[in-house]
């Protein structure tokens, strides 16, 4: 009488073969998918840097074509940042968090020391007119910002690390580049080469040495 012959399992061989394949797959798409979610994070930040701008222009419409200082106090005690200023324009402040730095949340705070994830322009912090700004489309408005070298804020950048009291360069944190918006309203991604200097510079360095010098100049 015939038996039926009953298959085993695997073989050793055949399980490693299988273990390769699965590993080799990783490998292949792991990267694919975290480039995928991080270009979904940066264009979600671009919106965000696209309402922020819309929300500054929008200010300087109620006050006679004048954009926002960074910071200016409404009493002798009562001190607003520009986030604060310009929020009444914003269907929604979470726009202030940078989906690459979920932890920089702002919490309506008006003070100095509040943190937000993007930073404004050190070029128009006082607050100039529109009618100042010889090329718009050009002048960095608002961009990915990371922590001054004080902790206090994040609130401004430019493009010389130097100046890391007072401003940063715009942060790196897409791939390797950063999310800038303009004063044409804008926003446009570039690479860290492009738009400021990195490392420890002991001195100011002139603004014409930028990579882009119309991206820090009024006029």
């Amino acid at each position: 009488m015939l038996r039926a012959r009953v298959r085993s399992g695997f073989t050793l061989i055949e399980l490693l073969v299988v273990i390769a394949i699965i590993a080799i797959l990783a490998a292949i798409l792991f990267p694919v998918f975290a480039r995928a979610r991080e270009n979904a994070r940066k264009a979600n930040c671009q919106s965000n840097l696209k309402q922020i701008a819309t929300g500054v222009m929008m200010y300087a419409q109620d006050y006679d074509e004048m954009l926002p200082k960074s910071a200016r106090y409404i009493t002798s005690t009562d001190l607003y940042t520009w986030p604060s200023m310009i929020a009444p324009y914003l269907k929604n402040t979470d726009v202030y968090t940078c989906p690459s730095a979920p932890t920089v949340r702002w919490t309506g705070a008006k003070n100095v020391t509040q943190t937000i994830g993007y930073g404004y322009s050190q070029i128009v912090a006082d607050g100039p007119a529109l009618a100042e700004i010889a090329a718009p489309a050009s002048l960095v408005l608002v961009a990915d910002a990371g922590r001054l070298a004080n902790g206090n804020t994040y609130y401004l950048i430019d493009w010389d690390q130097s100046q890391a009291d007072n401003a940063v360069p715009p942060e790196p944190r897409h791939s390797d580049g950063a999310n800038l918006a303009f004063c044409d309203g804008h926003v446009k991604w570039y690479a860290k080469t492009k738009y400021g200097v990195f490392g420890d510079a002991s001195t100011d360095v002139p603004v014409d040495q930028a990579p882009d010098p119309t991206m820090w100049k009024l006029k």
